[in-house]
């Protein structure tokens, strides 16, 4: 048995044609694998595209960009996660990193207990270090996923998608290279730190475009395509072991 791990919009979502060939794939071939769907949504607005498109259904999701752990389709929290290191206010987290008038804290209903959201144009690399060292400051230690130019994402140390999906693959006893990561932008980006087998859709954002390293492969095809294109590649050469 593996684990297919797959961000939603802008890969698996994006082209109905793609996601209709995906999904007959799956109906097909889909006992091979225990399906993930890893998303900045929340379960609920996950739930509803389940419903309102041919994505398939999968067996737990990992919501609010790895805060948050659900099996499907009961919504019920694996309670073990996240598991925080360090210290972690979402107040005072935000009073100390609103002070920057680059940042625009999102609406209400996208927060978390465990996740703050900006937008964030055109943010460099220096500007995210000073970010970081200010939080240090104060004595928050805090993930900082940066995707599109333009979302910003603020996370206890440790929890983001990546780190998600490996503590669910440990759950279900599967090893690294048994468990398949897709995705598009930055907020996936740690996805492709774990020893999985990665694949980045042909209209991945630069982020993932720059990716260099033998366990991730790039797919010239976009969204589902890319992503059934991606597994097959894994397959083919046997590196996802059974």
């Amino acid at each position: 048995m593996r684990m297919l791990v797959s961000d939603l919009d802008g890969t698996l979502l994006g082209n109905d044609d793609a996601l209709s060939r995906f999904t007959e794939w799956y109906t097909t071939h889909g006992d091979q694998f225990r399906l993930v769907y890893a998303s900045g949504r929340f379960f609920d607005s996950i739930v509803e595209l389940i419903h309102s498109t041919q994505l398939p259904e999968p067996e737990a999701v990992i919501a609010s960009v790895g805060t948050r752990i659900c099996l499907y389709p009961g919504g019920e929290h694996i309670d073990a996660w996240p598991q925080c290191l360090g210290h972690w206010d979402v107040k005072g987290i935000c009073d100390i990193l609103t002070v920057s008038s680059k940042l625009v804290l999102q609406p209400d209903e996208v927060q978390t207990e465990f996740k703050l959201s900006f937008h964030a144009d055109g943010l460099n690399t220096s500007d995210l270090v000073k970010m970081r060292r200010r939080l240090s400051e104060h004595g928050y230690s805090a993930e900082m996923v940066y995707s599109s130019n333009h979302d910003l994402d603020v996370l206890p140390a440790g929890i983001h998608k990546g780190s998600a999906a490996a503590f669910l693959a440990s759950e279900w006893g599967l090893k690294p290279k048994q468990v398949v990561v897709c995705g598009d932008t930055g907020n996936d980006l740690p996805m492709f730190m774990h020893g999985f087998r990665g694949v980045v859709v042909g209209n991945a954002q630069s982020e993932l475009k720059a990716l260099q390293s033998p366990d991730v492969y790039h797919s010239e095809q976009e969204y589902a395509d890319g992503v059934l294109d991606g597994i097959n590649y894994w397959l083919r050469r046997q590196t996802v072991t059974a």
